[in-house]
């Protein structure tokens, strides 16, 4: 891979900008066009001689801009690429561009139209920021053996990378079905890989599908509502948690009920801190001066004496 010492004027509508080692072209920098405007093209774009004509290597807001403003374009001429060195001459010159997972599927899916996966991890993955033997690597190869619709959700930003183990051990019918999650919504990685798993683990305990399960649960009409987004997320989260645990939701939802009556007109917060492995609460308090103390303890001692206690103690065991 070697480039000319020769730089060249050429014409923006004469340099083919269709290649798909520009993987990342549909990044758009209005601060480029700025500057294009005010001091013109100091860097050039890098082609190589085709055929057909000039063929884009690097450089495709720079043609796009120059090419609406009407300008001629400065390019360095650079050797014959193969198919492999068009991507990594690609990712070489965009180095300095901020990647997110998104972005890293995008060029690993050009790459493995054409070479193996060994070949990926060796030459590749360091390029993108991703240590070879890393949990990352292994996550974005599993992407690639998963379907493109899915891929898409994932370069769109609606998904989170560590999804996809979780997504590739389901079968097609159930990625169906959990696919209008993610239509829609986009996700942080916890709620995402959660509520994946949730349904997952209680489609193979029930043996029941996926989408049988969201339909049971009215989870797919819950999309349909007129909610916020965070709502809906959380509506869909906790659903599915409570599919996947019923005994642990139900348990949860009355100590909730109990507590709050407990500490009602406090700035006690009382919780249950193990998930019920025991029957113990735990009792906390925030406060900011020494008269928010004395009537944090007066409350206390109030609290000693109130019924919900002896509730609260067997909520932990009343479902064994």
């Amino acid at each position: 891979m070697q480039l000319s010492s020769e730089i060249i004027t050429a014409s923006a509508q004469a340099i083919q900008t269709t290649g798909s080692h520009l993987f990342w072209s549909e990044q758009t920098n209005t601060s480029l066009k700025t500057s294009l405007e005010e001091v013109g093209q100091t860097t050039p774009i890098l082609v190589q001689e085709t055929e057909t004509g000039l063929e884009l290597i690097s450089g495709f807001a720079r043609v796009m801009i120059l090419k609406e403003l009407g300008k001629p374009v400065l390019v360095r001429l650079v050797e014959r690429l193969t198919d492999m060195e068009k991507g990594l001459l690609y990712l070489i010159e965009n180095t300095h561009r901020l990647q997110d997972d998104g972005m890293k599927l995008k060029a690993l899916r050009y790459f493995r139209t054409f070479t193996s996966e060994k070949e990926i991890r060796q030459t590749v993955l360091h390029r993108l920021g991703i240590k070879p033997k890393s949990k990352d690597a292994k996550l974005f190869m599993t992407w690639l053996e998963l379907p493109e619709n899915w891929q898409s959700h994932l370069t769109a930003g609606r998904i989170p990378l560590a999804a996809g183990t979780i997504i590739a051990k389901m079968n097609d019918s159930d990625r169906h079905a959990v696919e209008q999650l993610f239509t829609n919504y986009s996700w942080s990685r916890s709620n995402a890989v959660n509520v994946l798993t949730w349904l997952f683990e209680t489609s193979k305990m029930t043996a029941h599908s996926i989408a049988n399960i969201m339909n049971t649960t009215h989870m797919d009409t819950m999309m349909g509502l007129t909610l916020s987004p965070k709502d809906t997320i959380a509506r869909l989260v906790s659903t599915a948690k409570k599919a996947r645990y019923p005994e642990l939701t139900s348990r949860q939802k009355s100590y909730a009920e109990t507590s709050a009556k407990l500490v009602a007109g406090t700035k006690w917060q009382l919780e249950q801190p193990d998930n019920f492995e025991t029957n113990e609460a735990e009792l906390t308090l925030r406060i900011k001066n020494s008269q928010q103390l004395k009537t944090a303890l007066h409350d206390l001692e109030d609290m000693v004496t109130r019924p919900e206690w002896e509730i609260l103690w067997t909520i932990g065991t009343s479902h064994d």
